[in-house]
This record gives structure tokens, C-alpha cells and sequence, in this order.
């Protein structure tokens, strides 16, 4: 078994023999993990922003066939193409019945160890779930963003757009990115995308999936007016997880507009001046994924919204193999990747 292990801050190890997942566990499916790709919270991970002993789990944007169904629940069956994402929650508890069904338990507790390894295990029980079957229209290696996109759409949601408002998101990485095509579809009339890394910028613009702006022009608050509105757009999406960022997010938003922070951030705010969170009547939330966002019968609007857009978010993959693993991270950490897939299969 093959399995990309994180064995101390800074260093990743490829583990050809890996013994695998021996038992399964109660409430469990068995994954053979086809393509994880790597989120900002490994690389976080990586460089010793989020703790080690704290996280069980490595990798957790996967798809894959389950080996082993478990007790069956939720209709996950042998054999079936799945896709990592949360799909199902209790309902009962207090963050389930105030409205926070993304926080009724921790990833922790769905994955062992993860997906950058050839099986995992996954929670799937009646009361929690953490995979959605695949239609035959999507691939394995598109299907790793279904997680990203989960989390994306729960972005979008907590913009509440009105067809034909101005959005501006900063960070292009791939939540910025997946949010800004979901906006898009939802009928911003001009979605700008902003990023301080010139080799992500020119990925974006030869994709043509968004206008860009680079904030290390000296001019890009005007920029973002002359293509936004006069006194800033109606939304903005804060997408990177850096404090100055935020400042610049307060300068785009017009007077009476929205801020959707879809960040992790990794320390304090220090000196951020918050004077126009008041001054501007700024609407903040924030959005913190994955969310599950079901339809009505029961199906996954995240997954849909994938399958929908997948034509234009397989442009932001680049696939590696297994043996290219340490690269992907680096390609990834440097921006020469918009996002790695590493393929197991």
C-alpha cells in the first residue's frame, strides 16, 4: 500500500509499503482511494500552522471505490465510485439545531488516516456521513474537488447575491477560485478575482476563467472601481487568510455592502483598523466549509453545482503521480500549481 506521510513538520515521506487499514471500524466504510488533492489546510499542516498531535487524519479531498460498505448505511454499497465530502449530519445536537450542521463533529472523527494513502476509512452512519456516491458523468480525478467545492458553495450561499451585483474575491487559490465560478453562475455581472502572485495571476488569465487584478499594482482599489461601481463592489470574498488582505477587503466593499470571510486565519489581527466595519454598515460572515448543502430529495447541491461547472474547474487541475507527491506540495506551496491531484490509481 502506498501512503504519503507527514512524519514531522516540514517533511514528507512516501511509504511504499504501507501495511493499510487492517480492521474496519463501527460506522465505517473502507476507501480505495483513487486521486486525493491537496487542500490549504495540508499545507498548513506542512509548515506547523495546525497541530500534528491534534489531527488524526492527512488529506481529505478524495474520491475512490468502496472495498468494504460496513454496515451500509446511507446506501453506500461495495463497489460504488464515492467522493469525500460532508453529506449528512445528526440533527439533534446544538450546533445541528442552531443552524451549524458543519460543526456537529470534527473531521477527527470521519477519517482515518486520511486520503493521501490507498485506503481510508470514512464515517458513514445514519446520523453522519462524510461521502457522496458519484454519477458516471464526472471522474475520479474532477471529483477530488467535490470537497473544495462543498465548501466553495457554502462561500457563495453566505454572499446571498442579487443578480447583477459586483463581487470581487481575493485569493485565487482554489476556494477563490471554485467561489468566483459559483458567483458567476449565479448571476454576479462582474466577478474580479485578486491575488499578489504573479504566476497564479497569468494561470487565471490564460484559463479565462475571471477578470484579475494584481494587488501589488498601486493602483488596484482604483482598478476595482473603475470595474466594480465608484465606490466599491457590492461583495467581497476574503479567500486568503492574511490580515492585510482583510484590510484591502474593507477599501473594495462599497458603503452598505457584504464580506464573506472564507479564511483560516493563523494569528492575531494586530493593528487592522475595524473603523469601517461601522462606518461602511458592512454586513460580515463568515463561512466556514464543508457545509451539507442537500436538496430536497436528498441529494448533494455541491455535487451538482461540480458537475455543472466541471468543464471550466478541471482547467485549474494539474495531475501528478504518486511517486510526484513531494513536487505537488511543492508546486502547490509556490503557486506553480492552481491544484495538485495526486493520483493513486
Amino acid at each position: 500500500m502506498k501512503k504519503i506521510a507527514l512524519v514531522e513538520y516540514g517533511k514528507l515521506e512516501l511509504q511504499d509499503n504501507w501495511e493499510g487499514v487492517r480492521t474496519i471500524q463501527d460506522g465505517t466504510v473502507k476507501v480505495d482511494v483513487s486521486a486525493c488533492s491537496i487542500c490549504g489546510s495540508d499545507i498548513a499542516l506542512f509548515k506547523g500552522k495546525r497541530s500534528l498531535v491534534d489531527e488524526r487524519y492527512f488529506g481529505h479531498e478524495f474520491s475512490g471505490v468502496v472495498i468494504d460498505a460496513g454496515a451500509g448505511a446511507n446506501g453506500i454499497t461495495s463497489g460504488m465510485r464515492v467522493g469525500s465530502e460532508l453529506s449528512r449530519t445528526c440533527g439533534q445536537c446544538w450546533n445541528c439545531l442552531n443552524g451549524l450542521p458543519n460543526y456537529c463533529k470534527s473531521m477527527n472523527d470521519a477519517l482515518l488516516p486520511g486520503g493521501f494513502s490507498e485506503e481510508t476509512l470514512v464515517l458513514n452512519r445514519p446520523d453522519y456521513s462524510f461521502i457522496s456516491p458519484l454519477p458516471d458523468e464526472i471522474d475520479d480525478i474532477t471529483a477530488t474537488l467535490l470537497e473544495p467545492t462543498n465548501c466553495a458553495y457554502h462561500a457563495a450561499r453566505q454572499a446571498n447575491i442579487t443578480p447583477g451585483d459586483s463581487v470581487v474575491v481575493f485569493g485565487m487559490g482554489t476556494i477563490g477560485l471554485i467561489t468566483a465560478c459559483i458567483l458567476k453562475s449565479m448571476g454576479a455581472s462582474s466577478v474580479i478575482g485578486i491575488d499578489n502572485s504573479k504566476e497564479r495571476l497569468a494561470k487565471v488569465r490564460e484559463l479565462n476563467l475571471v477578470e484579475t487584478i494584481d494587488c501589488n499594482d498601486k493602483d488596484w482599489l482604483e482598478q476595482v472601481r473603475e470595474r466594480g461601481g465608484t465606490f466599491g463592489v457590492d461583495v467581497v470574498v476574503e479567500a486568503t487568510g492574511a490580515v492585510q488582505v482583510l484590510k484591502n477587503a474593507f477599501d473594495a466593499v462599497r458603503p452598505g455592502g457584504k464580506l464573506v470571510v472564507a479564511s483560516v486565519y493563523h494569528g492575531p489581527a494586530g493593528d487592522l483598523e475595524l473603523l469601517p466595519i461601522m462606518r461602511k454598515e458592512l454586513t460580515i460572515k463568515g463561512a466556514k466549509g464543508p457545509f451539507p448543502h442537500r436538496k430536497t430529495e436528498g441529494s448533494s447541491a455541491a455535487l451538482e453545482t461540480l458537475v455543472k461547472l466541471q468543464g471550466e474547474l478541471k482547467k485549474i487541475i494539474t495531475v501528478y503521480e504518486y511517486k510526484d507527491a513531494l513536487k505537488a506540495f511543492d508546486d502547490m506551496m509556490s503557486g506553480a500549481a492552481l491544484k495538485a491531484v495526486i493520483k493513486f490509481k
